[in-house]
């Protein structure tokens, strides 16, 4: 397990493998607050999987976002479904602040998207894959704020995309080391 940024770039820039318990210890070392994991910036992580996923076709972002919300427990799929609708929404989170694409209210991507309710309380899994893809596709930066707000969700849209988006990490912050 890379003990420094340094070691964690040089990993990933040397081809080498990363087992999944590295990969998981890696997400949360750049989520953390901890002094010792200040080095492992949480921007930069967010930025690099927002990226990384917005690059998934449809079907593979919602088949993972919809397995994950399944397996989260519902205060968390609330709290996720909430700040990405609150972003979509211009931050008010109310049915009448404005959204992107032309949509005047949340119940406006609600049917827009097809979903069953515009209520987070009320979405299935399936309604907040399809609201996440939307955020994902139209908004990045709505994900990336709920990514970098919500750690458990990279981790359990699965090893495979943490590791993706490690990896999109790593090459964001060795293309900036060498332009410095």
């Amino acid at each position: 397990m890379p003990g420094t940024v340094d070691d964690f770039m040089n990993r990933f820039a040397g081809g080498q493998t990363v087992t999944d318990q590295d990969a998981s210890q890696l997400h949360d070392r750049f989520m953390s607050d901890q002094p010792g994991d200040r080095q492992f910036d949480k921007q930069t992580y967010a930025s690099a999987a927002t990226e990384y996923l917005g690059k998934l076709p449809d079907d593979q972002f919602h088949q993972a976002a919809a397995s994950a919300m399944a397996k989260a427990p519902p205060e968390e799929r609330h709290g996720m479904l909430t700040s990405i609708l609150q972003s979509l929404s211009g931050g008010g989170g109310s049915s009448s602040a404005p959204v992107a694409a032309g949509q005047s209210t949340l119940s406006g991507i609600a049917s827009m998207l097809g979903l069953t309710s515009a209520d987070p309380r009320q979405m299935n899994q399936d309604d907040a894959a399809r609201v996440m893809n939307y955020a994902r596709t139209q908004q990045p930066a709505a994900l990336q704020q709920a990514v970098a707000d919500k750690p458990w969700f990279l981790k359990a849209l699965g090893n495979p995309m943490v590791m993706g988006a490690l990896a999109m990490a790593a090459t964001k912050m060795i293309s900036s080391r060498s332009s410095a």
